[in-house]
């Protein structure tokens, strides 16, 4: 299906759903869960260790990731586990690293230019 086949009321549930997955990863110790949890599930107790955070901390945070549709949890006699709902998270997260990535380089470039022109 092309995009000039959705009406714009379906596209624009579609940008609305993909604003809340935004929202929900915009912050820094919310990417961190994630990439906690990109290959692997984890017990809050080890997400805990893991990011040196309060248990409330971590309830705060992972309750807007459940929220936003991006991680899951389930119950293991006391411990609850939390996953990643779909593996295209960490993917997405991964193309907005090389985006920074590049982003750096292009800066690192151009403060190198700084440097030679203030030199001459």
């Amino acid at each position: 299906m092309k995009q000039s086949e959705i009406n714009k009321s379906d596209q624009h549930k579609i940008f609305q759903m993909q604003c809340e997955i935004c929202k929900a990863l915009a912050h820094p110790l919310r990417m961190a869960i994630v990439n906690c949890l990109k290959d692997k599930e984890m017990a809050a107790a080890d997400l805990i260790a893991e990011l040196n955070i309060s248990k409330v901390n971590l309830s705060k945070n992972i309750a807007l990731l459940v929220h936003g549709g991006i991680v899951e949890s389930r119950r293991e006699g006391r411990q609850i586990l939390y996953h990643l709902t779909d593996p295209g998270i960490q993917e997405a997260c991964a193309i907005m690293s090389s985006v920074i990535y590049r982003r750096l380089k292009r800066g690192e470039k151009l403060a190198s230019a700084i440097s030679l022109i203030k030199a001459s």
